[in-house]
């Protein structure tokens, strides 16, 4: 292998295209060297919007003519398994968009197959590398909340959000769409609090899709000293992606969509507390909307996402030979706290 990294994409989808290829093109000594996807248009397509050099319609055929460091999963999840167990037998060191898998099995068998090949795995928890969750875990881990006390992530989508489109892939998911996004809670939790049970799940469809089986998902998580909750939605009319952390000194909100991280400590209570207290929130706020779309400007999305900050870590951790920046193991975890949900739901 040169200096240069050559890496293959497979799956040509809108994470591909909008996330995954923008930031390795952006990563010094990264070279796409082909693309992969089952529709030979969509491979074609993508290789001449990006000017990569080759398409492939099958990955054994890239693999065998591509001489790759590492192979870039953007396929929907239930596909994760076959390919990069066959990527990482041919020598490829790779990256797999969340979730992981559909199941815990399929996971250990993709941590086997890294282990016994030597090849590293890295699975994309993306909303981790988000500058303001980078930002807010500096926060936390200077002790500027004091000892953390629990976590509320809420994840809510209007009913004509893409992913509740009739003929969306996620609908063939344990969990229909919330199969495919309650990965970002479970993993943000995981990541300031370490949860070591699934305490309760509840479910309802309260929408009016008949190809939807739930649209309204509660989950109660336990940590240690701590607690955390997950609310996810699929009817609300705005989307809304906010996580609120407690401390004994203090709370962190984060709200993904306007890149706002507010910070209260504690107060003196007063007569003028209620007062001062709105005001300086509504200040917080408006700094915050008025500099995010500068943000928009000078920040691009897939860096805005996560992405391109996670990519970075995974190719360094591959030259360096060090651990990545999410590893098999911490994958698997998801999946297994994912599967307890959804079992939970089922038997409700």
């Amino acid at each position: 292998m040169g200096d240069t990294m050559k890496v293959g994409i497979v799956g040509c989808g809108k994470v591909a295209k909008g996330y995954h290829i923008p930031a390795l093109l952006k990563i010094e000594g990264v070279k796409i060297a082909a693309v992969c996807d089952m529709s030979e248009a969509e491979a074609k397509r993508t290789a001449n919007m990006f000017n990569i050099d080759r398409s492939y319609t099958d990955l054994s055929d890239m693999l065998k003519r591509e001489d790759l460091e590492m192979l870039d999963i953007c396929t929907p999840p239930q596909t994760h398994a076959s390919l990069s167990i066959q990527a990482m037998e041919e020598g490829c060191h790779v990256l797999i968009e969340k979730p992981l898998t559909l199941s815990v099995g399929d996971a250990e068998k993709i941590i086997l197959a890294s282990k016994k090949s030597g090849a590293k795995l890295c699975i994309v928890h993306n909303y981790l590398f988000k500058p303001i969750t980078m930002r807010a875990k500096a926060i936390v881990e200077d002790g500027g909340l004091g000892d953390l006390l629990g976590i509320d992530v809420k994840f809510l989508n209007r009913k004509d959000n893409v992913f509740m489109s009739r003929d969306h892939w996620c609908h063939n998911l344990p969990g229909g769409r919330f199969g495919e996004n309650i990965i970002h809670p479970l993993y943000l939790i995981d990541g300031f609090l370490d949860i070591t049970d699934i305490v309760a799940a509840r479910a309802k469809k309260l929408g009016n899709y008949d190809w939807v089986s739930i649209d309204e998902l509660k989950v109660l998580l336990d940590a240690k000293n701590s607690m955390a909750t997950i609310s996810l939605s699929s009817n609300v009319p705005k989307d809304v992606e906010t996580v609120d952390i407690y401390g004994t000194e203090g709370i962190l909100h984060l709200d993904f969509h306007f890149s706002i991280l507010i910070k209260h400590g504690p107060k003196k209570l007063t007569r003028f507390s209620p007062i001062a207290s709105n005001l300086s929130l509504s200040f917080k706020r408006l700094t915050s909307a008025v500099s995010f779309p500068v943000k928009v400007i000078k920040s691009k999305k897939y860096i805005r996402s996560g992405h391109y900050y996670l990519i970075q870590k995974f190719v360094e951790s591959i030259r360096d030979d060090k651990v990545p920046p999410v590893t098999g193991d911490k994958g698997r975890k998801m999946i297994a706290l994912q599967e307890k949900i959804f079992d939970l739901v089922t038997t409700q």
